[in-house]
């Protein structure tokens, strides 16, 4: 747990100078990264309710048949 938290410390440390000093030709990952949290979001959110939406499916399956 403590490394996990190193780690996002250190991300976040360097995420927050790249943004601050970065040059004008340079690419813009905080930017990026804020579209596709977003996007990841979403997507995430879609495959949840696509996986707790239980069938309504009335066949029997997995119902002996006697």
């Amino acid at each position: 747990m403590k490394s996990i938290l190193t780690l996002i410390v250190l991300s976040a440390t360097f995420l927050f100078g790249y943004d601050m000093g970065r040059a004008e030709d340079s690419p813009d990952i905080v930017g990026w990264l804020k579209v596709k949290s977003v996007e990841a979001y979403d997507m995430g959110k879609d495959l949840i309710a696509a996986v707790s939406d239980k069938p309504q499916d009335d066949s029997g399956y997995g119902e002996l048949d006697e």
